[in-house]
């Protein structure tokens, strides 16, 4: 156990550990999640498959009446090329930063929302709950993004904050 200990003190002092590496990574990897989700919305093929998941929102349902499928795949793939465009430049300012990490929680918001509203998300032929049908399992990742959202919202404020203290 004392070994253990050792390592753990010895690995704690390293630089990736002492340094905003996670800050940095999760940030990437956000930047990289809403840039790869973005693209896809511009097709017609995923605006079609995001129709059932939409229409059960209680937060994004209208998108449908007002622009149509495509328009509404539009729209999402619009607010989330820009909100992953001021996670990234983030990096450099932390209040754009900030502003995209309110976006990404007002999207994951939004997706997670539909999680409660979604027929037949428990999978029934395999005994229902905790066994998950493909889209409730796919909107399952977005309380992991929500999650990292809040953190970079938090430490974005911190770095603003710090900046307005010199």
């Amino acid at each position: 156990m004392n070994q253990l200990n050792q390592l753990i003190r010895y690995v704690a002092k390293t630089a990736p550990f002492r340094s905003g590496l996670d800050r940095h990574l999760l940030r990437a990897a956000m930047v990289f999640t809403f840039f790869a989700f973005s693209i896809q919305k511009w097709t017609q093929y995923t605006a079609e498959m995001l129709v059932p998941l939409i229409s059960h929102s209680p937060i994004v349902f209208w998108l449908l009446p007002a622009f149509g499928v495509q328009g509404a795949g539009y729209f999402l793939g619009t607010t989330e090329t820009i909100f992953g465009s001021l996670i990234f430049l983030g990096y450099w300012s932390p209040r754009l930063g900030i502003l995209g990490a309110l976006g990404s929680i007002a999207t994951f918001v939004g997706t997670t929302s539909i999680i409660p509203f979604l027929p037949d998300g428990w999978a029934h032929e395999a005994g229902g709950f905790p066994i998950m049908t493909l889209p409730l399992g796919f909107l399952m990742k977005d309380v992991l993004f929500l999650v990292a959202s809040f953190y970079l919202l938090k430490q974005d404020l911190i770095r603003a904050a710090e900046i307005t203290r010199s």
